[in-house]
């Protein structure tokens, strides 16, 4: 699965990095969520995130790794773009 801007999708948290945590979608394709993308950073260790499953939309599919984000402002603001593009 591409990930689509704008777009939201299930990804997995494989790994905790210093700047964000390291995730990947179903079919395989990687991303990247910011720490200031991450709705508990900071929370001390993280390490017990990994594995678990997090709702992201992509703010940017032109990077490598795609950036995405776990936050409800940037969810809602997405799903307002594609209502407007869509619409």
């Amino acid at each position: 699965m591409a990930f689509l801007q704008n777009h939201e999708a299930d990804v997995t948290v494989v790994a905790v990095r210093p700047w964000g945590l390291e995730v990947e979608s179903r079919e395989g394709t990687r991303g990247l969520i910011d720490n200031t993308k991450d709705p508990e950073w900071p929370s001390g260790d993280r390490s017990d995130i990994v594995g678990r499953r997090l709702h992201v939309v992509v703010l940017d599919d032109r990077r490598d790794p795609v950036r995405l984000s776990a936050l409800d402002v940037d969810l809602k603001i997405a799903r307002g773009l594609r209502g407007v593009a869509e619409g």
